[in-house]
């Protein structure tokens, strides 16, 4: 009741199984859309994965994709210690040039959609790609600041605060296979 926040023992909000299997089904989802476009070596597919909520969701997806990608981070924050999405912070966009490439940015989760409108548009006015589209693994709408939608999403959450594989509170609990919830009371 005073703020006090309850993860000695993260509760099972979405098991592994689940999330490799709709994982899975991302992958299949972004190939068969990127397979339009004839993807070569010298012009793979550009995974932008935004660091560190979205390293584990990024690896697993890019090991289901099964085309040629360029792998690349960025580091934004707007979480630091709290529960409540604060103000963006950017303090690595250091890319290389990207000009006219297929990107795929890969976030953890979409709530206020500041972080994916602030990426989008600065990839799109550097680099100008062919195509620039949005992976979430989560999508929380009902926080939604910004006009913005993941082109693939895993899975669309009610607003609780996730935690584990990759997510975290304070850095902690980025390592849980599952994704689980920590209460406020």
């Amino acid at each position: 009741m005073n703020g006090m926040i309850n993860i000695t023992k993260p509760a099972v909000f979405i098991s592994e199984s689940e999330i490799q299997t709709r994982v899975q089904k991302i992958a299949t989802e972004i190939k068969s859309f990127y397979t339009n476009f004839n993807l070569e070596n010298d012009q793979s597919l550009v995974v932008v994965g935004v660091l560190k909520g979205a390293a584990i969701f990024t690896s697993d997806l890019i090991r289901n994709i099964n085309l040629p990608i360029q792998l690349e981070f960025v580091r934004l924050a707007s979480y630091g210690d709290g529960t409540k999405s604060g103000v963006l912070s950017a303090p690595d966009l250091s890319l290389p040039n990207l000009r006219n490439r297929h990107i795929l940015i890969v976030e953890d989760i979409v709530d206020t959609g500041k972080t994916a409108v602030f990426l989008k548009q600065y990839l799109q006015d550097q680099f100008e790609p062919k195509t620039l589209k949005l992976a979430s693994l989560l999508n929380k709408p009902s926080k939604r600041q910004t006009e913005v939608e993941p082109d693939f999403v895993g899975f669309e959450i009610e607003d609780k605060f996730v935690i584990g594989y990759g997510l975290d509170w304070a850095e902690k609990y980025r390592e849980l296979s599952y994704l689980g919830i920590i209460e406020e009371f």
